[in-house]
């Protein structure tokens, strides 16, 4: 293969390996969907498998993302530059980002219409409503940061999958900033990339709450600003992320 095809490569190589890992989340998640529904029979309310997989996403993504620099001294050892991984690696991402919210959709609307038409069971409408009331701060954060925006593909499928795509690119390129700190710089120094995109998801959740005038909590109310900025905020948040992995990788010392 041609060194400029390298990252092509990557990219081919990470997205079928991540997707992957993603459709045995969701064959795991579609089994215990399966066992709930037989065992709850007559009771009706569970979430379908859209909204489940979306509150899901915010850890596996999460997890993907810090295994992600782990592919590098692999590309490295085989010739591959660190630009062409970077390339590579975040054009897989965006990829996943793009395609995985539709079939996750269709696998949700299948398995209803299913459901639905065998059995009288039915689904109930997701709770993704969080307190306004200031309570324990480290409490609050966590809750913020997995109770994420959401939108029902029924309402709004445009805005329903922009946001899924969001929510998967931003919890990746988090996780992948944390592991890539660690690789490069000190514990430390990796403790502080930790602390940097939890605020960096703090303030992506406030704004994309903002935009779509959901309830924000009192203590992150400050962050509120009007729609057009706060658009472009939330579009600055993933790019910057971009780019501060990007500097890391550069020229990091690869641990073979």
């Amino acid at each position: 293969m041609k060194q400029t095809n390298n990252y092509l490569k990557v990219m081919k190589d990470m997205f079928t390996v991540q997707m992957m890992w993603a459709f045995g989340v969701m064959g795991v998640m579609l089994i215990i969907g399966i066992v709930r529904l037989v065992l709850q029979f007559q009771e009706n309310g569970q979430d379908n498998f859209y909204n489940s997989f979306f509150v899901v996403a915010t850890f596996f993504f999460f997890v993907i993302g810090i295994m992600a620099t782990y592919f590098l001294p692999h590309y490295v050892g085989h010739g591959v530059t660190r630009k062409d991984y970077y390339k590579g690696a975040s054009l897989a991402l965006i990829g996943m980002a793009i395609t995985l919210p539709f079939i996750v959709w269709g696998i949700s609307v299948l398995t209803e219409f299913i459901v639905e038409n065998v059995t009288s069971f039915s689904f109930k409408e997701p709770n993704m409503d969080v307190s306004t009331e200031d309570s324990n701060f480290i409490g609050d954060i966590v809750e913020f940061l997995i109770v994420t925006p959401f939108v029902e593909p029924e309402s709004n499928w445009v805005l329903a999958i922009g946001i899924f795509s969001l929510k998967i690119l931003t919890y990746y390129l988090a996780g992948w900033l944390i592991s890539a700190a660690f690789y490069k710089f000190s514990v430390i120094a990796g403790l502080g990339f930790i602390a940097m995109s939890i605020v960096l998801l703090t303030v992506e959740n406030v704004l994309l709450r903002s935009i779509l005038s959901l309830p924000i909590p009192n203590r992150f109310a400050f962050l509120e600003m009007p729609e057009g900025i706060a658009i472009a905020a939330l579009l600055l948040i993933p790019l910057g992320m971009f780019c501060l992995i990007r500097v890391m990788t550069k020229r990091v010392s690869v641990k073979m």
